[in-house]
């Protein structure tokens, strides 16, 4: 999906770094984890808080991100014709990418099936195979990577079949690959790569369906978020309690249903709805930087950013008192300060970068910013091929979780420097993980 348009537009330095930094900080709050003594202010909030602190900025910040590459990559795939149902088609294909992904990490997380996590090492493995980018020109190094390509997505299908749970329970192969009564691979949430899949998915449809109407983009990211209010509130519910509505209660009837079912299976309020409405926010934002857009270069992009950072973190005050602020409930003031710190964060960035040329500085983050799938990965890849030797080599190697609080923030921020630098080394040598 990067494909290069006939008319090349230059790249925004500081969207680049903005992702790097947030992959960096990703990499960072997942190696501290929920280390005892972490200072508080790195430690996520729990389900009831009604606050938030650095970590649970971090996510949301990717989801925004995403959003902004909409605009970005689908100008250039429309620009050079493809039709909006062939671009619709990459990013569903995009978007069942992260899910099986994010299910994978999901249960490797819950379940430890082989003796010391193989399982999740293989599964690892797999998704760098079958993910790898497999370069256009003929060589070497295209056929070795699309032989590895379906040599990963038979290791993660084999893997798919041998998966057992904690009790031991499996797939039961019948003649539709019914379940039975068994509990396989879940989906119990979708991991942080499914619900940016889900978030994405939503940013692009309604995208492609609006297009560059920036006023109506402005609209929908509203509208997306009142999917949570709606949901909370049993929406369809109270429409069949209506009296005036007696004349559609079946068809009400039949909505709620199959809304019961798809909410059963993916949140709509909070993975369909507040925090898809992230994305779609960040699509408002990547709006003004595709190429024509009516909001040129320099101080009328800051202006415009700025603007739109208040708005909504004016709208994320509005909505406050109604369900407070929380990661884990997704809730919208949530998701409107969050999106409203990284439209402003990247407003300054893009002064210092693109307006000043003060980019040098970016250099360390810049690996991630621009693998940022392998980035991601490389962490819990790293954790689990240190596991395989045992939990007294794991203490070792990740040393620092058992230090004092400087000594263990000192040392997460140098294993994610260490991850990053070792994508750019990962690049350089001709590897890139995309879906």
């Amino acid at each position: 999906m990067d494909p290069t348009p006939p008319h090349t537009q230059d790249r925004i330095a500081s969207v680049d770094a903005l992702r790097g930094l947030v992959i960096t900080l990703m990499v960072f709050v997942n190696d501290m984890g929920e280390t005892p003594q972490a200072p508080l202010l790195l430690k996520h909030v729990g389900i009831q808080a009604d606050s938030m602190r650095l970590p649970d900025l971090v996510f949301p910040a990717f989801l925004f991100l995403a959003g902004v590459s909409v605009p970005l990559s689908f100008s250039r795939l429309l620009d050079r014709g493809e039709s909006r149902l062939g671009v619709l088609g990459k990013a569903l294909a995009r978007t069942a990418a992260l899910l099986i992904m994010g299910v994978l990490m999901v249960n490797m997380e819950e379940h430890e099936p082989w003796a010391r996590g193989m399982w999740g090492v293989l599964a690892y493995a797999g998704m760098f195979l079958a993910f790898a980018v497999v370069p256009q020109s003929p060589g070497r190094a295209k056929s070795i990577l699309g032989a590895g390509r379906w040599i990963g997505a038979a290791t993660l299908v084999a893997l798919a079949l041998a998966y057992r749970t904690a009790e031991g329970k499996a797939l039961v192969l019948g003649p539709l690959l019914t379940p039975g009564d068994t509990v396989w691979l879940r989906h119990s949430w979708w991991g942080i790569l499914g619900l940016i899949g889900w978030a994405y998915l939503v940013a692009s449809v309604v995208y492609l369906t609006l297009g560059r109407r920036r006023e109506w983009l402005v609209g929908a990211t509203g509208w997306v978020l009142l999917l949570f209010i709606a949901a909370k509130s049993d929406l369809p519910g109270r429409l069949t309690s209506r009296d005036w509505l007696d004349w559609a209660r079946p068809a009400l009837d039949g909505l709620g249903s199959v809304l019961g079912w798809v909410n059963g299976h993916v949140g709509i309020g909070g993975d369909l709805g507040s925090e898809a409405s992230i994305s779609v926010a960040g699509c408002c934002l990547g709006s003004i930087l595709v190429s024509g857009s009516d909001v040129p270069r320099g101080a009328p992009r800051v202006r415009w950013a700025l603007t739109f950072a208040s708005g909504l973190f004016l709208l994320g005050l509005v909505l406050d008192a109604a369900d407070g602020i929380n990661k884990i409930r997704a809730t919208p003031s949530w998701c409107m300060y969050c999106s409203a710190i990284t439209a402003a964060s990247w407003a300054a960035l893009y002064y210092l970068m693109d307006m000043r040329g003060h980019d040098r500085w970016a250099g360390i983050v810049r690996p991630a910013g621009a693998n940022p799938l392998l980035a991601y990965l490389l962490h819990p890849f790293l954790y689990m091929i240190v596991g395989l030797a045992g939990e007294h080599t794991v203490s070792v190697v990740f040393f620092h979780h058992g230090l004092p609080a400087a000594a263990t923030v000192i040392g997460s921020l140098a294993m994610a420097v260490a991850v990053v630098q070792a994508t750019g080394w990962i690049a350089r040598a001709g590897y890139r993980l995309k879906v």
